[in-house]
């Protein structure tokens, strides 16, 4: 005869550790870089396209079939190369939800992380103003591979600029997102490796 209390799914220890895992569990996240660039080659494929197939037709004065010919072949292999790396793009960031992979190979184990805040600076750019926001980090220990232009720019930054974090970030222009969806992203996934170590 078992005397133990039966505890089925619907017992609240077992919907607890449900939640637990539930609320812990984060997606990774990759970022891939802009297809601006392969969408651009495509587009430009498929002008240099028309102006072959222009140039080879008995429409033009001087036209040459050789050279009209070869200028559509070369485009339809531009387009073809744009569209496959539209499909194909680079990883700029990945968030796992053991570390950040940042540009120019820095990795970042979440657990190392102290602080994040965002910075915003105010800068003229021929005549324009622009305010530019950063993701600051302040780590325990630095990143195992850290790059020379990285370096150079945060020497500049790091001053009385922003305070002397150990990695600055830029995640609309490196990222083309906001620093306020990266920052809860970051925020997630550090408070889930904070609770599973």
């Amino acid at each position: 005869m078992n005397t133990g209390i039966a505890r089925g799914l619907g017992s609240p220890a077992s919907q607890s550790i449900a939640a637990k895992t539930s609320s812990q569990v984060v997606p990774d996240i990759e970022i891939c870089s802009s297809p601006l660039y392969a969408w651009l080659l495509i587009v430009f494929s498929g002008i240099f396209f028309c102006l072959g197939l222009l140039g080879a037709s008995p429409l033009m004065v001087r036209h040459n079939v050789g050279l009209g010919l070869l200028v559509c072949v070369a485009s339809a292999a531009g387009a073809l190369v744009g569209n496959y790396l539209r499909h194909h793009l680079p990883v700029v960031v990945r968030m796992t939800q053991r570390q950040l992979s940042l540009p120019r190979g820095v990795v970042v184990n979440w657990t190392d992380i102290v602080e994040i805040q965002k910075k915003t600076l105010t800068v003229s750019r021929h005549g324009v103003r622009h305010s530019p926001e950063f993701v600051c980090f302040k780590l325990k220990n630095q990143p195992a591979k850290y790059g020379r232009a990285n370096e150079a720019f945060l020497k500049v930054l790091k001053g009385a600029v922003l305070g002397g974090y150990d990695v600055v970030i830029n995640p609309q222009d490196q990222l083309l997102k906001s620093a306020d969806w990266f920052i809860a992203e970051c925020r997630k996934r550090m408070s889930a490796a904070a609770s599973a170590s």
